[in-house]
């Protein structure tokens, strides 16, 4: 299985709606990607959507710790990363998007939410995690 990093705002100023529809957002990605790869288990996911979800209300931790524990997993862990549509709005997404590009990591930007771009995304990580598995990447 070949792990991809979502990247895509999250915090939004803090607004409680806002992180509500990030966190939604990438959720919505992350079940296009299991339920397409279910079977073949080629590609698989993490986003700290998900991970840390409502953790600036939970948890007393500061936001540099869970740049710092996003970063060691995408470091350890992902492959390649997909952009989520509005990913320029966020500071934070830049800096992972930044990032992965210093890493040399393939990155796929989802234009939108509309079905034919989620099944572009999804042919292209088929594609890419093929060619990875094959050795020709």
């Amino acid at each position: 299985m070949h792990i991809v990093g979502i990247i895509g705002p999250y915090i939004s100023g803090g607004n409680r709606r806002l992180i509500d529809h990030n966190i939604a957002d990438a959720q919505y990605v992350m079940i296009a990607i299991a339920n397409y790869f279910a079977e073949s288990r080629l590609v698989g996911f993490f986003a700290p959507h998900s991970h840390t979800a409502r953790f600036e209300r939970l948890a007393q931790s500061p936001e540099p710790y869970y740049h710092t524990l996003d970063d060691t997993i995408y470091d350890l862990a992902c492959a390649g990363f997909v952009l989520l549509p509005n990913w320029k709005n966020s500071s934070g997404a830049r800096r992972d998007r930044d990032r992965a590009i210093h890493q040399g990591k393939p990155i796929f930007e989802l234009k939108s939410y509309e079905y034919q771009d989620i099944s572009t995304l999804l042919s292209a990580l088929e594609i890419w995690a093929h060619s990875i598995s094959s050795g020709s990447a």
